[in-house]
């Protein structure tokens, strides 16, 4: 190539060959255009079709109500970002978005089921042991174990002659049936609460967090149809789930109280404590592990 231009250049100088100086000059500037084009459709393409990494998304997602909530580790429906170790964004720092999880949309604690009245005896206490009932399907969900006929029958009976000690009826308030279970399950690492005024999203946090939540209500407005007559005037449940619309419950009224459904409104709108039999206009109240 230099020594072309080379040529070119000493006969250009020479005036009497101006067109055969010419004619090197036009095949210099076709050779560099040639060479410009070859380069335009061989390299560039190669280069703008490398894999730069790029950046994945980070997804941020809070609960309904806007809190921030931990799942418990043998949850494993709950959803957790994601976070890159190397991400670094601009308004929110990594420890704040590792903390943030979403509400899964559905959930259904294992927890396991009786009816009150395990052998279908609906004589007293079998009558009113729903309270009872209910804080043993807890017990056996924190300590994992399930419930038999027999089992259920020995254990409910133990509740009831531990609270005949006290002098307690058979319905008791929320506070009574809370110390029944501090006294009965007593777990290690957490105690029982009593929670005024709850809100949907409220007891959707506590069940995202692994914790059924055992309820008092008045049962004449639970629509059961598997309740005898017009249902129970004073009535414990347990929540173990919900979907999109409907609260997943374990319903000791009946022995096919297993994953019941109720709507939230029909819910909520009968939780009430015992209020010394006016439960009717009792407070909203529900009962927890936290």
């Amino acid at each position: 190539m230099s020594n072309i231009l080379f040529f070119c250049y000493s006969m250009y100088m020479n005036r009497s060959y101006f067109l055969f100086n010419t004619i090197c000059a036009t095949l210099v500037a076709f050779f560099l255009f040639a060479t410009a084009l070859l380069w335009h459709q061989t390299v560039a393409p190669s280069l703008s079709r490398l894999d730069i990494p790029q950046a994945a998304p980070i997804e941020i997602h809070f609960s309904n109500n806007n809190e921030v909530t931990l799942p418990s580790p043998n949850d494993a429906n709950a959803v957790v970002s994601d976070v890159e170790e190397n991400s670094s964004p601009s308004s929110t720092t990594a420890d704040q978005i590792a903390a943030i999880t979403s509400l899964p949309a559905e959930i259904n604690l294992p927890v396991p089921f009786t009816s009150q009245a395990p052998e279908a005896n609906w004589e007293q206490p079998w009558q009113d042991a729903c309270e009872e009932a209910a804080v043993l399907m807890l017990d056996a969900y924190y300590k994992g174990y399930g419930l038999s006929v027999l089992t259920a029958k020995d254990e409910i009976l133990k509740m009831v002659a531990w609270e005949d000690s006290k002098g307690w009826n058979y319905s008791i308030p929320i506070v009574d049936v809370n110390e029944l279970a501090m006294d009965y399950i007593a777990p290690k690492d957490y105690s029982f609460h009593v929670i005024e005024n709850p809100s949907v999203d409220d007891i959707k946090q506590f069940l995202a967090n692994g914790h059924p939540v055992l309820v008092v209500a008045y049962g004449k407005d639970l629509p059961n149809p598997f309740f005898s007559g017009d249902g129970p005037e004073y009535h414990a449940l347990v929540i173990r789930g919900y979907t999109d619309s409907q609260f997943i419950t374990n319903d000791p009224g009946t022995k096919r109280g297993e994953n019941f459904l109720y709507n939230y409104q029909d819910l909520m709108s009968a939780i009430h404590d015992w209020n010394g039999g006016d439960v009717q206009n009792g407070k909203a109240v529900i009962m927890v592990a936290k």
